[in-house]
């Protein structure tokens, strides 16, 4: 569709409606596009005659009730004008997809693939944007918008040729858009890297003074710390800065690089059903509202729930192109914990820690101003309370979050959460194998059962039992389980990781008076124990008993049946896992208690 009105205020008309496209735009935006904050009182009814101008152009006229609207229509909706268009209609659109695409392949590391799209997308564009019409405030800031979005996929193809050894071909190019672009450091970065790989050190010197001398003039300024750390490396001959080595320096100063900021990934067993769980709660469907989409994964001690979450996080580059960071509470404050969190989010996202604000709620709007617009990807690890993840919470619904939590969690800022269960059997021996090198540990099959029984199928005390069993080769299936319920106290290491660890770290997270109930509990022999029996074990009444029972099931510590003993009044009895007992009956807790 080609359309081309001549009036200029109906052309502003057509391009806000252009540029959002397929949205509702209200009256009051318009009126603001045309006439900033002075209106004329006859306001409404000249907008609707622009209105009636565009209809009379083709393809923009409404199509009667349940006819085809065709290639396009500009519709009247409760809350405005919609101009209904298909997508490859817009070359404002068709940039952004190709140049999406770009930073994905970049991400993947198909560099040639990377540089193809994003010269693909650059090519979309014929000049300035909006170059034919005079923009008003809210058009004259979506130029604005779309020309950083241009020079970020510009700077995105240069790294990806830098990439390339095409520090030849791009000299030139860079050497015309510095001195459009005197203050723009990333360019100036660029061109010095080119200038030192093609042999011209002392020219790439010369760049550095002059954008130094221009900042210093202009701006009172002195070069951002990594154009000055590349110049201190140019002036040494750094051999870091020769290809391959060199390519790291320009990607991290880079806009068009998305961060990531994340743990290794390792491999998962068994949990292809809950995988699909949280990707189906963070990507797929409709998004309501304006928020983000934030998901709670939790499970017991030794689960891999911040596995699990690193996992997903490497698996969702796709969805999520702008970033995905990863960042752990688990301070013993949990104020400070933000606080450090937020520092550790926005130095990843190129803010310099020293410039941080000091108080949160600073930091927490100027993570959101960076998340705004953009589809990232945030992982907030040893959560404690709901209320710890509000600060972290990106802008808007492009963007997400998945909490990993040591208990349940509940509130409003949760969209869905994954429990994460005791993995299969089959998958519980895979595992083990696995972890062994591929080798058979000592011990026959009930020996092997026997020890997956008290290890609860979960995958941490699984890895760590392996670990153990290849430190000591020597042991069978059968030793390690022995070895597991004995009380060892302080005589174990702290240092080295055994498979009732991730027990005892749980146990830290508790009250006093938490951790005191469970130990006594552990002391029973009964294998599942209703209210009443709590309620004289810990010396209170049933009520009192049953919110200690509850609250140690949201930490995982505690599995929930349906009360068996017909002498029961409460509809609940409660289990110790295998593992948690033996955990518990070793010291260990007590240990870390004192």
């Amino acid at each position: 569709m080609n359309v081309t009105p001549t009036a200029p205020k109906v052309r502003q008309v057509l391009a806000l409606l252009a540029l959002r496209a397929n949205t509702t735009v209200s009256p009051h935006l318009l009126m603001e596009e045309l006439w900033e904050e002075h209106p004329p009182s006859s306001a409404a009814t000249t907008l609707q005659t622009y209105i009636y101008q565009l209809r009379k152009l083709p393809g923009l006229c409404p199509q009667p009730q349940g006819g085809s609207p065709g290639s396009g229509a500009l519709l009247t909706t409760p809350g405005g004008y919609r101009l209904i268009v298909p997508t490859e209609s817009l070359d404002a659109q068709r940039f952004c997809e190709l140049a999406t695409l770009g930073r994905q392949a970049m991400e993947r590391g198909a560099v040639a693939e990377s540089a193809d799209l994003l010269k693909r997308a650059l090519a979309v564009w014929r000049g300035p944007a909006l170059d034919d019409l005079s923009p008003g405030p809210v058009t004259g800031i979506d130029v604005l918008r779309l020309q950083e979005q241009r020079y970020e996929a510009l700077e995105g193809r240069i790294d990806a040729d830098l990439q390339m050894g095409r520090h030849h071909q791009l000299i030139s190019e860079l050497t015309a858009l510095t001195a459009d672009n005197p203050t723009r450091e990333s360019l100036h970065t660029k061109l010095m890297l080119c200038l030192y790989r093609a042999g011209r050190r002392s020219d790439a010197l010369d760049v550095f003074q002059r954008i130094r001398e221009t900042l210093v003039r202009e701006l009172g300024l002195e070069p951002c710390s990594s154009l000055q750390r590349l110049h201190q490396n140019v002036l040494a001959g750094d051999a870091t800065l020769d290809l391959p080595g060199g390519q790291s320096l320009v990607s991290g100063t880079s806009p068009s690089t998305p961060p990531v900021v994340m743990p290794a990934a390792t491999p998962l067993t068994g949990r292809d059903l809950e995988l699909q769980r949280a990707e189906r709660l963070l990507c797929d469907g409709k998004r309501t509202g304006n928020a983000p989409r934030c998901v709670a994964v939790a499970g017991p001690p030794g689960a891999g729930a911040t596995t699990f979450a690193v996992h997903l996080g490497h698996r969702l580059g796709d969805w999520f192109p702008d970033g995905r960071l990863y960042t752990s509470l688990d301070g013993p404050d949990a104020v400070l914990s933000v606080h450090a969190a937020l520092a550790d989010l926005l130095e990843a996202t190129g803010h310099e820690r020293s410039t941080l604000p000091s108080r949160v709620d600073d930091r927490a709007r100027r993570f959101k101003e960076w998340t705004a617009g953009r589809k990232v990807l945030i992982i907030a690890d040893n959560v404690a309370t709901v209320e710890q993840i509000t600060p972290l919470l990106p802008a808007d619904n492009g963007s997400a979050m998945v909490v990993v939590g040591y208990r349940r969690l509940y509130g409003a800022q949760l969209t869905g959460r994954v429990d994460l269960r005791p993995i299969e059997r089959r998958h519980s021996l895979e595992l083990l194998r696995a972890a062994c090198g591929g080798e058979q540990p000592l011990g026959d099959e009930s020996e092997f059962q026997a020890l997956l029984d008290l290890l609860g199928d979960l995958p941490g005390p699984l890895t760590d039992a392996a670990g153990l069993l290849m430190r000591r080769p020597h042991w069978s299936a059968k030793q390690l389980a022995d070895w597991l319920c004995r009380d060892h106290g302080p005589v174990v290491p702290l240092s080295q990781a055994y498979p009732f660890h991730p027990v005892t770290w749980r146990c830290e997270q508790l009250t006093s008076e938490l951790r005191d109930a469970l130990t006594r509990i552990a002391g029973t022999t009964a294998e599942s124990i209703t209210v009443e029996g709590a309620a004289v074990i810990l010396g209170r009444d049933a009520d009192g008993a049953e919110e200690l029972l509850e609250e140690l099931t949201e930490f995982f510590l505690l599995e929930v049946e349906v009360a068996a003993e017909a002498s029961s009044t409460r509809p609940f009895q409660y289990r110790l896992p295998p593992l948690v007992r033996a955990a518990l009956c070793s010291g260990l807790v007590r240990t870390l208690a004192a």
